[in-house]
């Protein structure tokens, strides 16, 4: 990440940005990403003149949209294509757009900062592709870049994982950690202890599931939602996403995407919505929980790391990840944004969400070439709102 953009403006937060997100596409926890990375990242915000709210803001927003990352989604993936029946390529392929268009709203934020506080960027360090490749990062690229192209390819989780685990034996010969039997060995028991947590989260989610499924709770409240929304499908969507946000807190990214997935989304199903843009909105609001105070686990973790005011903090990663609020709308009306459609219409939606998440991330930020008054920032909103719409999400 240093190597991508530690001489960009405001080379620190974006720094965190990219580090945060690889990191939280493989954790399964955005409050673990934020106190893992965290411990790193926010320092360095710090040093480099960033406020301590404003650093744990963009550490815990850039955590916790890792979960919402392909390949892996924090495991969501995988789960997604077993209850779903799409297949895995597929799902990686949709959820793409819309999580990088999350974490560009993250680092415009970032980059406005450093403009409006004129921070230089980053004094180079000598770090380069090659030079961290040569330290450790071989160990890490090649065997996670083998594992998602055999899973891409059609090869069974089971068979990539045996592949991932001798390609990580394997690869750290190019480094300057090789690894030996006794590490081998250690490595297998964190592995194991790491499966056996998995299994235990999996046993109590798959309990819940089939409370849920036998007692016809996921069709009562299905009923309930289509009942109070009285046919309209906005005010469906919105009930969803609230109950997505309340039912979604505190919960790891598993335990959050099976319960929606039985509880909330067939009431989008129901409804005439595509089922893999059902999924993937009830997971956008489930974890959107972790940085939506009231009750903003991985907002407050990275208040503590930053020594930062604890709702402050959890207010500021919710203005740096407002794309998540908006775009899961939008790709529930016009699939352009997951990449459905005509190949014209993508591109369009493509460029002109771009436009409108920066546009809306300068208005929310105050600043853009200056400082914005309250008119530039309503007239920013308006048209970064309206350049995010999809061409094809209304007829003309």
């Amino acid at each position: 990440a240093r190597a991508v953009a530690g001489r960009l403006v405001g080379g620190p937060g974006i720094v965190a940005v990219i580090a945060s997100g690889l990191t939280g596409t493989i954790s399964g926890s955005a409050v673990a990403n934020t106190a893992s990375t965290g411990v790193i990242t926010i320092p360095l915000m710090k040093r480099a003149g960033f406020s301590p709210t404003f650093a744990g803001g963009v550490e815990a927003a850039a955590s916790t949209g890792g979960q919402l990352m392909p390949p892996i989604m924090g495991a969501g993936a995988f789960v997604m294509a077993s209850l779903t029946l799409i297949p895995y390529e597929q799902i990686v392929a949709v959820a793409a757009l819309p999580a990088l268009l999350y974490f560009l709203s993250v680092a415009f934020f970032v980059r406005i900062e450093a403009r409006r506080l004129n921070l230089p960027p980053m004094p180079s360090d000598g770090e380069t592709f090659r030079s961290a490749f040569a330290k450790g990062g071989a160990s890490f690229v090649l065997p996670i870049g083998g594992l998602i192209t055999m899973l891409v390819t059609g090869f069974t989780p089971a068979y990539a994982a045996v592949f991932g685990i001798l390609a990580v034996i394997a690869s750290s010969w190019l480094t300057q950690n090789r690894m030996g039997p006794r590490a081998v060995a250690e490595a297998l028991i964190m592995g194991t202890k790491g499966m056996i947590m998995t299994a235990v989260l999996l046993c109590t989610v798959g309990l819940i599931v089939n409370v849920i499924s036998t007692a016809g709770i996921g069709n009562t409240f299905s009923l309930m939602i289509a009942e109070w929304a009285g046919g309209n499908l906005l005010i469906a969507i919105l009930l969803v996403a609230l109950a997505s946000l309340v039912l979604g807190m505190g919960l790891p990214t598993l335990g959050v995407y099976v319960l929606l997935a039985a509880l909330v989304a067939p009431a989008l199903i129901q409804m005439g919505i595509e089922p893999i843009a059902a999924h993937l909105y009830v997971l956008y609001f489930g974890m959107m929980s972790m940085i939506t105070p009231p009750i903003a686990m991985a907002a407050f973790a990275a208040a503590s790391i930053a020594r930062a005011p604890t709702m402050a903090t959890g207010w500021s990663s919710m203005k740096f990840g407002w794309s998540a609020y908006v775009i899961p709308l939008l790709f529930v009306f016009s699939p352009s944004l997951l990449l459905i459609g005509e190949t014209s219409d993508i591109a369009l939606a493509v460029v002109t969400a771009v436009m409108g998440v920066w546009l809306v991330s300068a208005a929310l930020a105050g600043f853009f070439a200056r400082p914005l008054g309250v008119a530039m920032r309503s007239l920013f909103v308006v048209f970064g709102l309206m350049a995010l719409v999809p061409a094809g999400m209304f007829e003309g």
